[in-house]
């Protein structure tokens, strides 16, 4: 009855004791990867992000260098989309990984670097100097702040 009750009253999740410290873990991280929980709504995100010659546009999942299309695979598009959305901010790698492929991904840690050296030959002038998506050492990913 606490359960219906909590729920009722505006609770999103509800946890009973005792609890497994995964279980908590799971559930902090399904909470965090909802867009409300990200600071702003649904339908306050931009449609179409612009940075210098790339631009995305996220309600047609499209993406275009200098006004041409580029092709390219659905985790890769999840990956800059996730990333474009909120430039400036640092991903970590578990955070990106969990986003992209989902809380129960076991595996190798080096798959988000392989579809961002990837998607950095496909966006990139430059892939060995990157300009659009940088490393942050140690941390993970994050999305440059270049507007127009």
């Amino acid at each position: 009855m606490d359960k219906v009750v909590g729920l009722e009253v505006g609770a999103d999740d509800y946890i009973t004791k005792p609890f497994s410290f995964r279980e908590l873990l799971a559930r902090v991280k399904s909470a965090l990867r909802r867009p409300e929980m990200d600071g702003y709504e649904a339908s306050d995100k931009p449609h179409v992000a612009s940075f210098g010659r790339l631009t995305i546009d996220f309600s047609r999942r499209e993406v275009r260098i200098q006004g041409r299309l580029a092709a390219m695979p659905l985790k890769e598009y999840e990956l800059l989309a996730v990333m474009a959305r909120r430039p400036g901010r640092v991903f970590e790698r578990e955070d990106l990984l969990c986003r992209i492929w989902g809380d129960d991904f076991y595996g190798d840690d080096k798959t988000l670097d392989v579809h961002v050296r990837r998607l950095r030959t496909k966006i990139e002038p430059d892939p060995a100097n990157p300009t659009y998506i940088l490393t942050v050492r140690g941390v993970g990913y994050k999305m440059a702040e270049i507007q127009g």
